[in-house]
């Protein structure tokens, strides 16, 4: 009898682990492929199992010889070819390895696009005739007889805008010699050479301001006592102890300028100090104001002082708009005194445009009582002299290799959950890296940008070698549930010149490929934690999340550079595409432009030309908005029908594992250029239809942070929320409380209003999540042990009803603190945890059902 029960539960025991693998297999089992009967045999469509499969399932690898290397095609992870133009040239080539050549390529039948033809050689070449979106099977083929089939998608856009700006000429081939160089001119060799890693900044400083000062009047001789050396030296920033050997920076700032009349005399020798600080003034424009109008331009200056412009651009727009709105306001509050109308908005928009153009009918007007006309009231408050000279002291060298880790703030998950909102990003430069920067708080910001990584003539990545503080920082964005991109820059272009055009295809691959690896750098590699060590709980996590391409001081149209450059940027951003395509990490590739790049009505003048007298060069553009949606095409490869992208279900995202983002660095005054930019892309021929739509979400304005009145702040944010996909901070060096308050709860009333508030018990077991970690697998460990003997000892199975609660206990309070830190911890969500959990509660679960079963019974007597 007992034989007999020992045997129906040996079956019973069988049957249990056996029907869930069979379960198991039959749920995981592929479905079976349509195969020969005689499929061991060698032979023609027959896959040879001694070669290596492939992770692509449009791949299929026939007749595989295993003493051969296996056919293979570059790069078959990417089966989203470069978009083509309806009735534009175009060429790509397939490129085989591997097997035994000659290679022979072939398109099967019924999937190329009318007017495209593939070659033997694997060029595929034409002019479609059709547009839209296209799937065809590519087979490759080698002399051992092996047989490759890719397929692959292909859309073809539709006819180009007849506005769009031409491609770019070849560039002229360098004559056979060239003559070698004995000379240079005396400007070229006195321009200091920006050092590498190096970018300039503008920033107008309090220093600067009350520098603003009448001219000192003319004295016949100085007294020594009277120090006005020193007067002089500090007015100007210059070092008093070597007067004759002045920094280039200062040396630049108070050079004569060329057509000034005043200068052109003889200059007297010996020049007393006085003499000498009248000659200086008058080559700066402070001779042009007397006390009232000094005083007046402090005052007007004041609201920019502290607000730095990542370039020259943007900072001479932002001081123009500030003269001009100080001088619209001076007008109206005159106009009202004496009963006239005031001039209108575009009025003042146009004349601000050519305000410092033209000289002033006297040499001093604001020293004079004549009246000034409203025309020339924003020259005569702010000089052109003066404005030049406060351009080039506004100048800031920027070193990109600081150590230093910004100021951040963070408590609890302080992560952003489910914004239904647009993106909010902000910049985080080396240089602002003090301790009375502005702080970042991880929960307004979906991104962080690190700026930036700078690239040589060889297209060799600056490496970053991070302090403890900055492997902190970028631990804490990752933490916080923040991403980190990375900035790629560059601002000097005339190595290009003579560049061939395979060398310069060579640099950009190589900065491609520096880039990814630099983006797929563990941060365990940078440095290890001992948190790092903990089984089962490790963070796969790496420094970077995108890439940010910020192109400085760039080539006007008009130059015979522009072309090579164009090329040049062409092929970079392609290599980019190409390079982060084929990761099977996720990445957002972001370009940043300056918005008179791309909308000419947006340039500003240069001052130094205007303050010469010399007319400034016609505005182009240096981006066009047609290329950036063909960017848009190359990396995400979305699906098209009759034109126009497929947008299911009302929401387009990326078909690849790249998502394109186009910052737009926004000129003052915004209240005009965010609507021209939103008009330009209205009226633009290359969108139609959704791609309009899809397009304006992937920009983002990048505006400077308190630049703006805070009513204005609020309105652009409001405006940027409604109309682009966001908006990017660029910070204040200096902290402002006021400031900080304002864009905090601006972001959270405008951008983030879906976002749930945090918890207080979330905040705590965030703020105590290491500890809580190692609680959780203490618990764990004490129910496992529990659970062990209670299973395996009579003794404590005998203890009865007390030990299952301590035994239901000791199973609730891991259950219940793993929870919490799946909610509340989110690094534990990204690493993959729940899925583990679940399986260790389901083996729980099923060892609990068949300990009944199995326990031996003792017969009743």
């Amino acid at each position: 009898m007992r034989a007999k029960r020992l045997q129906q539960r040996v079956l019973t025991l069988c049957l249990c682990l056996l029907l869930p693998a069979a379960a198991a297999k039959l749920v995981l089992a592929p479905p079976p492929a349509d195969k020969p009967a005689a499929a061991a045999q060698s032979g023609p469509g027959t896959v040879n199992p001694a070669c290596p499969g492939s992770e692509d399932p449009g791949l299929l690898l026939q007749n595989c010889d295993p003493q051969i290397e296996p056919l293979t095609l570059r790069k078959t992870a990417a089966t989203g070819l470069p978009a083509a133009r309806l009735g534009q040239d175009y060429r790509y080539r397939f490129q085989a390895s591997g097997g035994q050549a000659p290679y022979r390529f072939q398109a099967l039948a019924g999937g190329l696009p009318e007017g495209l033809q593939l070659s033997a050689d694997g060029e595929l070449q034409g002019k479609s005739s059709q547009h839209g979106r296209f799937l065809f099977t590519l087979e490759l083929r080698d002399q051992a007889g092996q047989v490759l089939r890719q397929r692959y998608r292909l859309n073809v856009l539709g006819p180009a805008s007849p506005t769009t700006r031409p491609p770019p000429p070849a560039p002229k081939p360098l004559p056979a010699k060239i003559s070698q160089i004995e000379t240079l001119p005396i400007a070229a060799a006195q321009r200091p050479l920006v050092p590498k890693g190096q970018l300039d900044t503008y920033l107008l400083s309090a220093k600067l301001v009350e520098a603003i000062k009448p001219a000192p009047p003319p004295a016949k001789e100085a007294a020594p006592e009277q120090n006005s050396a020193e007067a002089v030296a500090e007015l100007h920033s210059t070092p008093v102890a070597q007067p004759a050997q002045p920094s280039p920076d200062s040396a630049a700032a108070t050079a004569p300028l060329a057509g000034d009349a005043a200068l052109a005399a003889p200059k007297p020798s010996p020049a007393t100090p006085a003499k000498q600080g009248a000659d200086t003034a008058a080559s700066n424009g402070l001779d042009e104001l007397n006390d009232a109008a000094a005083a007046q331009l402090q005052q007007l200056l004041q609201p920019m002082i502290g607000v730095e412009f990542l370039n020259r651009d943007l900072f001479v727009a932002a001081l123009d708009a500030r003269v001009c709105s100080y001088a619209a306001e001076l007008t109206d509050k005159q106009a009202i005194a004496s009963r006239q109308s005031s001039p209108t908005a575009e009025q003042w928009r146009a004349r601000c445009a050519v305000a410092w153009d033209a000289p002033l009918g006297k040499a001093a007007e604001t020293a004079s009582d004549a009246p000034v006309s409203w025309q020339d009231l924003p020259a005569t408050l702010l000089p052109r002299k003066l404005r030049a000279w406060l351009v080039e002291q506004a100048k800031q060298a920027r070193q990109l290799d600081s150590q230093a880790a910004p100021v951040w703030q963070g408590t609890g998950c302080n992560c952003l959950r489910s914004a239904d909102g647009r993106a909010v990003w902000r910049f985080a430069p080396a240089w602002q890296n003090t301790a009375d920067s502005m702080p970042i708080d991880f929960s307004l910001y979906e991104r962080i940008v690190g700026f930036a990584q700078p690239f040589d003539d060889d297209g060799n990545v600056l490496q970053p070698h991070p302090s403890e503080a900055q492997l902190a920082f970028f631990r804490a964005v990752h933490l916080y549930g923040s991403k980190l991109d990375l900035a790629l820059y560059r601002g000097d272009w005339q190595f290009l010149q003579r560049l061939p055009d395979d060398h310069q295809q060579r640099i950009a691959e190589q900065v491609a490929r520096q880039a990814r690896r630099l983006l797929d750098t563990p941060l365990r590699q940078l440095g290890e934690r001992w948190q790092d060590r903990i089984p089962g709980l490790a963070e796969a996590e790496y420094l970077g999340d995108g890439l940010t391409l910020y192109l400085d001081r760039l080539p006007t149209s008009g130059e015979p550079g522009y072309a090579v450059f164009d090329a040049f940027r062409h092929r970079l951003i392609q290599a980019l595409i190409t390079e982060l395509r084929q990761s099977p990490r996720s990445y957002t590739l972001s370009l940043m432009l300056n918005g008179g790049d791309l909308l000419p009505e947006l340039q500003s003048p240069d001052p130094a030309r205007q303050a010469k007298g010399q007319a400034s060069p016609p505005k182009q553009a240096r981006w066009s908005i047609e290329r950036l949606f063909d960017y848009l095409v190359m990396a995400e490869d979305p699906p098209f029908e009759d034109g126009r992208i497929r947008n299911e279900n009302g929401g387009y995202r990326s078909q690849t594992n790249l998502t394109i983002q186009y910052l737009i660095l926004l000129p003052e005054p915004s209240t005009r250029s965010k609507k021209v930019l939103r008009e330009s892309i209205e009226g633009a021929r290359a969108l139609v239809g959704g791609n309009r739509a899809i397009f304006l979400r992937r920009l983002l304005p990048v505006v400077p942070l308190g630049s703006a009145e805070p009513q204005q702040f609020i309105d652009d944010m409001a405006y940027f929320n409604d109309n682009f996909g966001g908006v990017a901070y660029w910070p204040k060096p200096a902290a402002d409380a006021g400031l900080e308050t304002l864009i905090s709860k601006t972001v959270r009333s405008t951008f983030l209003g879906a976002e749930p508030a945090e918890n207080a018990l979330c905040n705590a077991v965030c703020d105590w999540r290491w500890p809580l970690r190692a609680l959780f697998w203490l618990l764990l460990g004490i129910a496992v042990l529990s659970l062990a003997l209670f299973l395996l000892s009579c003794r404590i199975r005998a203890l009865g009803r007390p030990y299952q609660l301590y035994l239901l206990l000791a199973g609730i309070l891991p259950l219940v603190l793993g929870g919490l830190l799946l909610r509340c911890d989110p690094s534990l969500a990204s690493a993959d945890i729940t899925n583990r959990l679940l399986t260790w509660v389901l083996v729980a679960v099923i060892l609990s059902m068949l300990f009944p079963l199995l326990k031996p019974k003792v017969e009743k007597p």
